[in-house]
């Protein structure tokens, strides 16, 4: 592997107090920076307070670290601390994209979706049989028919287009980039879900104007559970809030007088996540100075060790797709929950089901699928345990 991630499990927490343990869950939740536990716990030991309402020392500090965390975010992404809306997670951001959008007539989506970017628009009464939802197929691969999907969307100008940019499941990235221009085209609005993007492969929003949403969970980037990021390429001043509460008013009075805070704050209701929301700037701020680059290399470093040492070569498991980055989902002649539990005994995590993906697994196996995923905290020790466990498990399966 390569040096500069040499002795890298002992910044991870979880891994550094569990030698033994495999971890090759990081589609479903990243291990947890050192460095942003640390500034959770300076908030919670230090500086415990609310933000953006109190004029003392502490209030104030604490205000500056939110809004830093919105600026450490925002570089990341290449985009304006203005357009960072923090949310409780995609799934938030998905459901308050939703709501923006109940006027719409048309909402296409893949069937490579998340359900947290399926459930929302059909919780409006939108169906496939109403005509109100409509599916892009995908392929294994991500791959769309793009001349299918330009007709699909010419013929409803004005919708919404809300897709994943990398599938969960088979670790395949959609063309969204294209067909991102393609809505454009037909003034249709479009939103990203990024979560499985965001860890592994730049999102530079200023290159992507088309784009005009983009949701992604600190969990999925080294950060902590229960806190998110919502994109909005739009003045967020002109857009309603969903959700109601202090810290998003300057003034409003009994007869629906209201003053609207300016910027993220009105979209961003009561106390929020203070400690969680700075541990999500550290871990933008990390990934930034890891830098892109150097993730892919480790990430194409480990899978090519997987493949050498035979990942694609053990008769009862039939990858879906792998030309991935850090992804790997399988078919399995065994059940693949009695795989994941055989081999969670053993020390290696791994994902096993429907992967909150129900249509896409459904169309490769009523079983559902056992998920490899790894990270840059993956070293040689874990990928072979992971054989080891896979070879001596499948045979006795068998």
């Amino acid at each position: 592997m390569d040096n500069e991630f040499n002795n890298i499990k002992t910044v991870f927490p979880t891994l550094d107090n569990n030698p033994t343990l495999a971890y090759f869950d990081s589609a479903a939740s990243t291990q947890t920076h050192y460095s942003v536990l640390k500034a959770m716990n300076e908030y919670y030991e230090h500086e415990r307070c609310n933000v953006h309402r109190g004029d003392y020392p502490i209030s104030r500090s604490a205000s500056d670290k939110v809004e830093t965390a919105r600026q450490q975010v925002a570089t990341l992404l290449n985009a304006h601390e203005d357009q960072i809306i923090f949310t409780a997670g995609a799934t938030d951001g998905l459901n308050i994209v939703a709501d923006w959008s109940q006027s719409v007539e048309h909402v296409f989506i893949t069937d490579a979706e998340h359900t947290a970017n399926i459930l929302p628009w059909i919780g409006h009464g939108r169906t496939v049989d109403n005509g109100k939802l409509i599916v892009l197929p995908t392929q294994d691969d991500g791959s769309i028919d793009l001349q299918e999907a330009d007709r699909a969307l010419s013929k409803h100008p004005g919708s919404v287009l809300s897709m994943i940019a990398t599938s969960n499941v088979t670790g395949a990235t959609t063309p969204w980039r294209t067909l991102a221009n393609m809505a454009k085209q037909y003034g249709i609005t479009v939103c990203i879900d990024a979560c499985q993007t965001i860890s592994s492969h730049q999102m530079d929003m200023q290159s992507c104007p088309e784009v005009d949403f983009a949701v992604f969970s600190s969990h999925k980037m080294f950060g902590p559970t229960g806190t998110g990021i919502l994109y909005c390429k739009h003045d967020l001043s002109k857009l309603r809030p969903v959700r109601f509460g202090g810290g998003t008013i300057d003034h409003y009075d009994f007869n629906g007088n209201i003053n609207w805070a300016h910027g993220p704050h009105k979209h961003e209701p009561g106390t929020c996540n203070i400690a969680g929301i700075i541990g999500t700037g550290i871990a933008a701020e990390w990934i930034n100075y890891i830098g892109y680059d150097a993730i892919d290399k480790k990430l194409c470093s480990i899978h090519n060790y997987l493949r050498e040492l035979g990942i694609y070569n053990i008769p009862s498991m039939s990858v879906v797709n792998g030309d991935t980055t850090n992804v790997l989902s399988f078919v399995c002649q065994s059940h693949p929950g009695d795989l994941g539990a055989l081999l969670g005994n053993n020390g290696v995590a791994v994902r096993t089901g429907k992967l909150c993906a129900h249509p896409l697994v459904n169309r490769l196996s009523e079983k559902g699928v056992l998920r490899l995923s790894w990270h840059v905290y993956n070293t040689d020790e874990d990928c072979e345990k992971l054989m080891d466990e896979l070879w001596k498990i499948t045979q006795k399966l068998a």
